[in-house]
């Protein structure tokens, strides 16, 4: 008998540390590629290729042009902001409306993202928990690569948010960015969006600014 609970002692032992291993891999954190990350410019559209690894149906996935370090007002959304949601397997699917792409500018806020490589990001989050990242992929602006080179992974720091002066932001305005109504399942409205900002409060990590009105 004692030998038996010895050799019980031994498989239960032997698949804790089996559990344990998997550890990592169920805690694997999203991948996030994007079509184009290096040598890019102000005006360029990129888009997401895939993105893996997250919430089985999480809704409200919204993706855009942000400073490294993430708080309130340090992303670019009147230029794009790319939604979604993930399906049963975790797997990013596309807003059945809003822009496919996201239009890179030279500043977000106070930060010149062609200053150095990194000096701006592309960012997720799901608007349901705004405070918590997804994942984070660098840009370099200027000579460099071409497509295909756009991944990361999530929930990593932060990192300097770059220096620069204010000034007009660059690229132009495309297609299909005046709010719209979409259904749940892909971008929310604008008005949904900025009513989600405002319960976050002061750590939203995405702000929708006003349009100017032309004269």
């Amino acid at each position: 008998m004692r030998s038996l609970y010895r050799r019980l002692g031994v498989v239960s032992a032997i698949g804790a540390v089996g559990v344990l291993g998997l550890g990592p891999t169920a805690l694997a954190a999203p991948a996030l590629k994007m079509s184009k990350t290096t040598g890019v410019k102000a005006g360029d559209s990129i888009t997401v290729e895939s993105f893996s690894g997250l919430d089985p149906d999480l809704q409200a996935i919204v993706i855009g042009q942000c400073k490294p370090v993430l708080a309130q007002g340090a992303c670019v959304n009147d230029k794009a902001l790319v939604g979604g949601k993930s399906d049963a397997k975790g797997n990013w699917t596309p807003g059945k409306g809003g822009p496919k792409a996201i239009v890179l500018v030279e500043k977000v806020g106070d930060v010149d993202c062609t200053a150095k490589a990194g000096a701006c990001v592309i960012a997720a989050t799901s608007l349901l928990d705004p405070t918590h990242v997804l994942a984070k992929v660098p840009l370099t602006f200027g000579k460099g690569g071409g497509g295909n080179d756009g991944g990361g992974g999530g929930n990593d720091g932060g990192g300097n948010d770059g220096g620069g002066g204010g000034g007009k932001t660059g690229g132009g305005k495309p297609d299909g960015q005046l709010p719209y109504t979409g259904s749940p399942d892909g971008l929310p409205t604008y008005a949904l969006i900025a009513s989600a900002l405002v319960m976050a409060g002061g750590a939203a990590l995405f702000i929708i600014p006003r349009r100017r009105r032309e004269s």
